[in-house]
């Protein structure tokens, strides 16, 4: 294991040691475009606990043909915030950070989209996952497989498509309570 993976993977058990252990009210916040990260520090700066999930890709430079580890957020404009009320923090601290346009809700009174604690430590359990599967044999309409990498990395997908000279698949996957068609390589399956 890389240093760097090392390192991950022991900030990844500290915060799911932290979810587990403190009572803060879990919600997901939407950023700016193109600044995930500016809302990340913007949390942190202000005393808010966030997650912001990141993947690993790598990049080959232009002139040089070296390739460049890299790292992105894995959902475009999503991170996660953890409020603790008995600080005194509130969703409006939240809404005032930088880089923040706001909090999910899929109520029409605008009330905050809240995650238990258990739904967190498996979002962060599920979102760092490395298993891989090697062909697309095992595919079949209407089975249920875990994705590995995109943005849904660690989601459960419902196979509704399949199209084996292209070696993709079409999905359903249940995000923040609702279901999500895509398509997507086979290689982004797991079992």
């Amino acid at each position: 294991m890389s240093a760097s993976r090392k390192k991950l993977s022991t900030e990844i058990e500290l915060l799911k040691a932290l979810v587990r252990g403190y009572p803060l009210l879990w919600c997901v916040v939407y950023a700016n475009p193109r600044c995930e990260r500016r809302a990340f520090m913007g949390l942190i700066e202000a005393g808010v606990i966030a997650h912001l999930p990141e993947e690993s890709f790598e990049r080959k430079q232009p002139r040089s043909k070296k390739k460049i580890a890299l790292r992105k957020p894995m959902f475009s404009r999503y991170l996660f915030a953890g409020i603790d009320a008995n600080a005194g923090q509130d969703f409006a601290l939240v809404r005032k950070c930088d880089g923040v346009e706001g909090i999910l809700s899929i109520e029409e009174n605008g009330k905050p989209y809240l995650l238990e604690a258990s739904e967190m430590v498996s979002l962060i359990d599920r979102l760092n996952t490395e298993k891989r599967i090697p062909d697309g044999s095992f595919i079949q309409v209407g089975k249920v497989l875990q994705l590995i990498k995109g943005p849904f990395a660690g989601f459960d997908v419902e196979i509704t498509g399949y199209e084996q000279a292209r070696e993709m698949f079409r999905g359903e996957v249940s995000v923040f309570g609702r279901r999500t068609a895509l398509t997507a390589s086979v290689d982004d399956l797991g079992r």
